[in-house]
């Protein structure tokens, strides 16, 4: 007996069984516009049950979805997370899809696990708010479910990759170096750079920016004007106090975020220093709080917000099939009133 050839599904045949219009379904496979969460649903399992593929796509039969994001964050505590988050819950609302948080907690074998779950509830794709996995890791566990990492990797051996993953980030050398040559151009030398954690992949690049910038300026670099405040402003607070007690003389800080600056501000005011007069002090992030501070907080400004809302955008065209093409914009100095030029003769 011979074999019926297989009929080709139209596109007004997936529009029939969805119940919708063909122009719908055209709008859908081309994201032109936002389309009701529940035609969505009605298109998909039309494309699903009658196999239609898309050229437009150049697509494999289309499977069902589960119309989620999996986010895994490494903390809810931090407000320069907390900005991400806000950028991709405002662009998500937007569209047809759900994001899901789930917090690592700083751990690898955690967020292992998190990738795991997110796998097993078929998640469509995931974002990584930092990460302590390498390519082949995550590969391992996730397979062909599309993932892209939103900053730098946290922590990467010399032999770890992570070029196979797709990233949005920032230019963080460049931050440093823009952040510390403010401060020279005000006639400051002698710089105390607050760092990130050592063997942060962040941390590490503000600290070549910084470098470079002394360098370019033929200033010499100081191991002890390099001191690590963990990004946290209890630590920086600490560290802070610490290095002034040392005898350590220094008549700017650059920290390496915000939150290390508002540790650095309060330690300063109970040693009797007043910002700027005594010492100037630049951040970066520029976190909401910064403006509210006493004086307000010169900042290297990273785009937070717009950093998540471009994540989910870019999720969603790797969910479809589509190259994303997105630029987050540059770091810049945003310059109040912690900042000023040096009146020191001598560092403190």
């Amino acid at each position: 007996m011979k074999k019926e050839k297989e009929s080709k599904v139209t596109l007004t045949e997936v529009a029939r069984r969805a119940g919708v219009s063909p122009s719908t379904v055209s709008r859908y496979l081309n994201r032109t516009s936002f389309i009701a969460k529940d035609k969505v649903r009605a298109i998909e399992e039309a494309m699903f049950e009658s196999g239609f593929k898309s050229k437009s796509r150049k697509s494999q039969p289309i499977t069902k979805r589960s119309m989620s994001i999996g986010v895994v964050a490494a903390s809810f505590d931090s407000p320069h997370i907390a900005r991400i988050l806000k950028g991709m819950d405002s662009t998500v609302l937007n569209h047809s899809y759900q994001i899901i948080v789930e917090t690592s907690h700083w751990n690898k074998a955690r967020e292992t696990e998190i990738l795991k779950q997110f796998k097993q509830r078929n998640a469509d794709a995931i974002v990584l708010i930092g990460s302590y996995l390498n390519d082949a890791e995550v590969k391992t566990i996730l397979g062909k479910t599309p993932v892209l990492l939103l900053g730098s990797p946290v922590y990467l051996a010399p032999t770890d990759s992570i070029t196979g993953i797709p990233q949005v980030l920032v230019d963080n050398e460049l931050g440093g170096y823009l952040a510390t040559n403010h401060l020279i151009q005000l006639g400051h030398t002698r710089i105390l750079h607050l760092r990130g954690a050592i063997g942060n992949n962040d941390s590490d690049e503000r600290v070549v920016g910084y470098k470079r910038s002394l360098e370019k300026a033929g200033i010499e670099v100081l191991d002890e004007l390099i001191v690590e405040g963990e990004f946290k402003s209890e630590q920086s607070l600490e560290v802070v106090k610490e290095t002034i007690e040392q005898g350590i003389g220094f008549t700017a800080i650059f920290a390496s975020n915000d939150e290390s600056a508002y540790g650095a501000i309060q330690a300063l005011h109970q040693k009797g220093y007043s910002v700027p007069d005594d010492i100037s002090l630049i951040g970066f992030d520029d976190l909401p709080f910064s403006s509210y501070l006493i004086p307000q907080l010169t900042t290297v400004k990273q785009p937070l917000e717009i950093m998540g809302s471009i994540a989910i955008r870019y999720a969603l065209d790797l969910i479809s099939g589509i190259k994303p093409n997105y630029q987050v914009p540059p770091v810049e100095v945003i310059v109040r009133n912690s900042t000023q030029r040096n009146a020191v003769k001598s560092a403190i």
